[in-house]
Formats: structure tokens, sequence, C-alpha cells
């Protein structure tokens, strides 16, 4: 059963990928094909009259309850979603948690008061790219100085945020 497998393993993986739509899934589904021969006793394989149906069948059994459980899993994730609507009109609640909007006003007053702590230029390049979306030439040209210069004081910004607020 093993030398089946082996000759047929690299066409049960075209099958696989053709059924499951992922190549990286057929090649797991492939090794618990072979998972499975492995717990047939001698006996059982003895009884496979034709091996390479009988790898077939278990592939495509293998397929069909990855499917099923594919399923299972999008409804299950879909009654979940709907669980959590407030709104009667189905539409999810866009306001944060009282615990999420204290979080993040908390993180903006650490990362107002780190922008407030930078040397003037550092702040004005950060603000002027980060905040208000300007390409980094745009803040060049804007602020008078280099690409080069944005580029620095851009990093060094970074790193102090990173350093006296953190990530995220």
């Amino acid at each position: 059963m093993a030398d089946a497998w082996l000759d047929a393993r690299p066409a049960l993986v075209r099958f696989l990928t053709a059924r499951t739509g992922s190549s990286a899934t057929a090649e797991d589904m492939a090794q618990d094909v072979w998972l499975r021969l492995q717990t047939l006793t001698d006996e059982a394989a003895a009884e496979v009259r034709q091996p390479l149906a009988f790898l077939y069948r278990i592939a495509a059994n293998l397929a069909l309850d990855g499917s099923k459980a594919q399923r299972r899993s999008g409804a299950r994730d879909l009654e979940w979603r709907r669980a959590q609507v407030s709104d009667p009109a189905g539409e999810a609640e866009d306001a944060p948690s009282a615990e999420d909007a204290v979080w993040a006003r908390l993180k903006l007053e650490k990362v107002t008061a780190a922008i407030a702590q930078m040397p003037p230029k550092a702040a004005e390049a950060f603000r002027l790219h980060k905040l208000e979306g300007m390409s980094q030439s745009e803040v060049a040209d804007r602020m008078g100085v280099s690409r080069s210069a944005v580029e620095k004081y851009i990093s060094a910004s970074l790193k102090t945020l990173l350093l006296k607020v953190g990530w995220p």
C-alpha cells in the first residue's frame, strides 16, 4: 500500500489541489492520506483490491470533510457576528467600548506629549508626513530641507514615539 501511495502522491496532490483550491491544503491532505494508511491493520490492507481507487476515495473523503468543516466554521462565524450586532437594523455598532475609548485617549495623550518633546523640525516633519499624509518630497519642499533630512526627522520621531509610547 505504501508503494501505491508513493506512486500516486503527485497525482493525489493535484487532485486535492483542484478540490480545495489550495496547494498547501492539498499537501497536508495528501499527508493525511498517508497517516490513514498507517492506521490500517494488515488484514484490512490485504482486503484492498484496487489500491489507487482506495487512495482516491480516502483523498476525496478528506476533501469533503474539510469542505464541510469550512462551511460549519463560516456559519459559526456568521452567527457570532450576528450575535454581536446591537442595532436592530442589522448594523454593527461603530462606537468603541468604554475601555477602548479610555485606552485610546491615554495613548493619544502619550503621543501628543512625546511629539511636544521632539525637536521642532522633527515634530513638524512627522506631523506633515504621518498625520497630514504628505509625501516625504512634499514635506521637504514645504520645510525647505532635503528629502534625506526629512527621512532622518521622521525616523527619529518614530524612534522617539516607540520609546516613549510603545507599540502599538
